[in-house]
């Protein structure tokens, strides 16, 4: 008797693209069980594109946040953060089938300076970029909201009661990443110069 093994099934507009995202997967060390659930989150993805009436190149933020708000909305717990998009947004943008978002507003534009500083100027690797830049966007998103970027009013006070305030939501190891992250880009505000 053998092993049944799940395998999942893409639909959709992104079905022509699920053998070659588990073969990039697997040549990026994702175990088995972890291929599985991409695949399965692929094809979720890839229904919510043929229900919409949307093609791959179509996949713009504001509707990968209506992928996700779908998502939730049909009570799903997991992959439903735009975090959790990172890697099939990643593999379909290596292999050209969906464009690299265009920064939209000033936040994004403020993000894309930043991305382009901590790879070009720091040489950061990818995985510590992404972390940083998480950061950087979970502190100037409130901000945006609440009064405008306003980076000339930036003060350190105003990272310690961000950081008061988040620290207590976290584990302690998240809440350390939090404050290196934050310390990191209050640290090099001069990339902005």
């Amino acid at each position: 008797m053998g092993i049944w093994v799940w395998a999942p099934t893409v639909l959709g507009p992104l079905a022509g693209h699920a053998t070659g995202f588990e073969r990039w997967l697997r040549t990026r060390g994702f175990s088995g069980s972890a291929v599985s659930q991409r695949i399965w989150q692929f094809d979720h993805l890839s229904r919510w594109l043929d229900r919409e009436g949307f093609r791959v190149d179509q996949l713009t933020l504001a509707r990968q946040e209506q992928f996700l708000a779908a998502r939730r909305a049909a009570g799903y717990r997991t992959w439903v953060s735009a975090r959790s998009l990172r890697v099939p947004l990643a593999y379909l943008r290596e292999v050209v089938a969906m464009p690299v978002p265009v920064p939209d507003g000033p936040l994004e534009g403020l993000l894309e300076d930043y991305r382009r500083y901590l790879r070009c100027e720091r040489g950061l690797a990818p995985s510590t970029r992404r972390d940083y830049e998480h950061v950087a966007r979970l502190f100037w998103a409130e901000r945006e909201r609440n009064s405008g970027l306003g980076l000339e009013r930036l003060s350190a006070a105003d990272v310690s009661v961000f950081l008061a305030r988040e620290c207590p939501r976290r584990s302690i190891a998240s809440a350390q990443q939090l404050v290196t992250g934050c310390g990191h880009y209050c640290a090099t505000c001069t990339w902005r110069a």
